[in-house]
């Protein structure tokens, strides 16, 4: 491929923002108006909602199109609802809409207490809704509820409605009395309306992205995923505390649950009474750089007859099967077990290049107290995990605070198994891997440099990676310092490799690539530039 230079392009700024970066309003609302009705609304309109104190708000028939959403921003402050009603902010029949609490310096929406209910309800056959930068707390239910339920109209049963596009980013969800996030419904198998006496398939949901998140402090599950049949993914978000009504059956950080196919990864998730991870889905799941500490040790701590642990995996309700590739996770201090496996309708699933360090049943377990398996031995491939009664000698650079990444003399690093085409090409910080000559076991890609690298100049090496929507190309701006033959990959947020490009001979200096992904979905992806002895990594978004 043909080295190319270009000018930098600069990006399209949406329509809502002007060239000083602020809002453009097509509609604005009051801060004493709870609802905004979209009958004058039309696609591409930006409405702004004044700063100030509402009771609720109440957003019906908001129809954008995938083209032309209607955006929904706060303007002039925050926006600030503290509520006896049952909702904080409900959709109702709304496609193609984005609420983004952005003109502030945190979270420009702010649903500080919903007396009698949940925070957000995404409702009554809402589809296609974005969320960001909206902080939901002291909710009597759950933070965010997306589904809608079915009822004897049959308006939202599965042949008639699929919520699609759930997109869930940067928002701040604590101190709620049920879920922090309930996706989808629960009752995947069927679910017995008694008004009219029947039982009905509720909706399904695909296209499912839920990242950048903090939960703290909820009731039951952190999150909690289900019905997602497929395009889900479940990644960089910080899950604290999780479970403390103690509640069984409702007690994870974060519960794939019946008829979903959702990949989880780059997770943080510490001190829950629940599992870290619960997974009930179907289909080929990737589980992979997560950080699980201390799950369950809190719960009946005295009674080592009430399991939890790092990861449990179950059957699907309707026994589907499904397949699992667990990766590089890093789990401490489980109560129970590390992993714990017990979905007997499974085949050919990896277990790779994970820590287990200090899980409560060791010292009666044995070697199931990491990797507890109820099914045929032959359902699992091990390569490469490691296992430790103790934290401190496996070399984290500040176990005591809860600083899992890996020191340069840690015996995790450079020791994880080559996985070939399930290499994953970066860890739980984004950052890439392999950083050396090997990947790393566990979450984290120690960055420490060797002295080989070091003195060939790694150090001097910058690479940035810019989007163009209307040309549909990527261009990798790097610097080189020396002579050098690079190849180019591109990866999806899964770590499957898409393309790549070859030998391209550079010179000392900065070099732009340009590189078409027009045929690619929307979502995260990650660039990588390899030479003999370097290796960069780039996160970008298409959007």
């Amino acid at each position: 491929m043909k080295l190319l230079r270009f000018a930098l392009w600069l990006f399209v700024l949406p329509t809502w923002i002007n060239a000083y970066g602020q809002t453009l309003c097509n509609h604005t609302i009051p801060a004493s108006q709870t609802t905004v009705n979209g009958v004058d609304i039309a696609p591409g309109d930006t409405v702004c909602l004044l700063g100030g104190n509402k009771d609720f708000l109440f957003f019906s028939q908001l129809v954008g199109t995938a083209e032309k959403p209607i955006v929904v921003v706060n303007r002039n402050g925050n926006v600030i609802i503290h509520t006896t009603h049952f909702y904080g902010i409900k959709f109702s029949h709304c496609k193609h809409v984005k609420l983004l609490g952005i003109n502030s310096d945190s979270y420009g929406i702010r649903i500080l207490k919903v007396a009698n209910g949940a925070g957000i309800s995404v409702d009554e056959l809402s589809t296609n809704i974005e969320i960001a930068y909206v902080e939901v707390s002291n909710t009597a239910f759950g933070g965010i509820y997306a589904k809608t339920e079915p009822d004897c109209s049959f308006e939202s049963t599965r042949d008639k409605f699929l919520l699609s596009g759930l997109h869930i980013h940067h928002c701040y969800i604590h101190d709620v009395a049920d879920e922090g996030m309930y996706i989808g419904s629960a009752k995947y198998t069927g679910q017995y309306l008694p008004a009219c006496d029947t039982t009905v398939l509720p909706h399904l949901l695909t296209d499912v992205r839920v990242h950048d998140n903090i939960v703290e402090r909820t009731g039951w599950d952190g999150i909690q995923v289900s019905s997602t049949t497929a395009d889900c993914s479940i990644f960089n978000n910080i899950i604290r505390s999780d479970s403390y009504r103690e509640t069984n059956g409702q007690m994870s950080g974060i519960l794939i649950g019946g008829g979903s196919n959702c990949d989880c990864y780059n997770n943080q998730i510490l001190d829950g009474k629940g599992d870290g991870i619960d997974i009930f889905g179907f289909g080929e799941m990737k589980i992979y750089n997560n950080l699980i500490v201390r799950a369950g040790k809190s719960f009946q701590p005295e009674n080592n007859n009430v399991p939890k642990h790092g990861i449990f995996i179950g059957n699907a309700p309707d026994n589907a099967g499904a397949r699992f590739k667990i990766m590089h996770n890093t789990i401490i201090k489980p109560k129970t077990t590390g992993l714990r496996f017990s979905n007997f309708f499974t085949s050919a699933n990896l277990f790779f290049n994970n820590i287990i360090a200090n899980p409560g049943a060791s010292p009666n377990m044995g070697e199931a107290a990491y990797f507890d398996n109820s099914t045929a031995q032959n359902n699992f491939n091990l390569k490469q995990n490691l296992f430790s009664e103790q934290v401190e000698p496996l070399g984290f650079v500040d176990f005591a605070n809860d600083n899992y990444d890996l020191r340069a003399g840690s015996v995790a690093v450079n020791k994880a198994f080559d996985a070939g085409l399930n290499n994953v090409p970066f860890d739980i910080l984004n950052r890439p891997r392999p950083h050396n000559s090997a990947s790393d076991i566990g979450a984290y890609e120690c960055q420490a440099v060797n002295a080989r690298v070091q003195a060939m100049g790694v150090n001097d090496r910058k690479m940035n990676v810019s989007f163009n929507a209307e040309q549909g190309k990527i261009v990798s701006t790097i610097f080189f310092s020396s002579n050098d033959i690079v190849d180019f990959q591109l990866f999806d947020a899964n770590g499957k490799l898409l393309s790549s490009y070859t030998e391209l001979v550079v010179g000392p200096g900065e070099h732009q690539f340009s590189f078409s992904v027009k045929s690619y979905p929307p979502g995260i992806y990650f660039l990588q530039c390899r030479s003999k002895n370097h290796q960069l990594s780039k996160k970008f978004l298409i959007q």
